[in-house]
């Protein structure tokens, strides 16, 4: 297993996501992988069956791997500039695929796959993989926070719903790693379900003691998403650990509300979200 790092080419975006990664690893002792999506040159191409529209393609074929060459070159040297020096096991690899589906093989077996906080803006390079990796093959992702990730616990928002339970479930790893758990609920959502006892904060304690995980009930009141960013920050919070709502579909990003805030908010921790 491990922990993967996507990157795009930018340095400040790859940067933050490696060291995220990296943070991340060494709580896991599980190597690092960077990984740089970029799709064949020929496969953008329309076929053109004339000679001159041949040689055209040709021409365009070149200078479109000519800009993915230096995209890698800078993916790779952010990479392993912010890994140098590192005693885990870090590599790097360039794969020939959409970033998409690069996404989401990283995410099926991966300790977790770490996106820059960037792709919160829909002209990031890695947007969309995110947004397929999360939304359509529902698996569960990283975004890096605004600010390097802290020794803080966990800030788990739990409202009881199945989207939050995933979160909690499929980034265990993670919530052990860091030792210890805030749990955050409003509670004026528990009415809005039909009640059920698994809704309670009582029953993910229970659950959580079942793995050996300290863990803590901090009400939050008001909007939730500002309620749970208000918490992380006063409790210096690593990671928040949410269910991601919504659906997507091509053009238009669709999350809910709380989601959307969360991923909108300039300052944040590092969000492990599941849907």
């Amino acid at each position: 297993m491990s922990v993967v790092a996507m990157l795009e080419g930018s340095e400040a975006a790859d940067r933050a996501s490696t060291l995220t990664a990296l943070g991340i690893a060494r709580r896991l002792q599980v190597p690092v992988s960077g990984v740089c999506a970029l799709p064949d040159p020929t496969s953008t191409l329309i076929v053109m069956s004339t000679p001159e529209a041949t040689g055209l393609a040709a021409n365009a074929t070149r200078d479109i791997t000519a800009m993915q060459e230096e995209v890698i070159a800078r993916a790779k040297k952010t990479f392993e500039t912010a890994t140098g020096g590192e005693s885990l096991p870090c590599d790097f690899s360039h794969i020939v695929d959409v970033a998409e589906r690069a996404g989401a093989n990283a995410a099926t077996l991966a300790d977790a796959v770490v996106f820059p906080h960037s792709v919160q803006k829909a002209a990031d390079p890695l947007s969309l993989s995110f947004e397929y990796v999360l939304m359509e093959a529902r698996l569960p992702v990283v975004m890096a926070g605004s600010e390097p990730l802290t020794d803080g616990p966990v800030v788990v928002a739990w409202d009881g719903s199945n989207g939050a339970a995933r979160a909690v479930r499929f980034h265990l790893p993670l919530v052990k790693a860091f030792g210890e758990v805030i749990i955050a609920q409003n509670e004026s959502d528990l009415g809005k379900d039909q009640p059920r006892d698994a809704s309670s904060p009582a029953a993910l304690e229970t659950w959580l003691d079942s793995h050996n995980v300290k863990h803590k009930r901090m009400p939050i009141e008001g909007q939730v998403a500002s309620g749970l960013l208000s918490l992380a920050k006063g409790s210096n919070a690593s990671i928040i650990v949410a269910g991601a709502y919504g659906h997507s579909r091509i053009g238009e990003r669709l999350f809910g509300g709380t989601t959307q805030r969360l991923l909108d908010a300039d300052e944040a921790p590092a969000l492990a979200l599941a849907r």
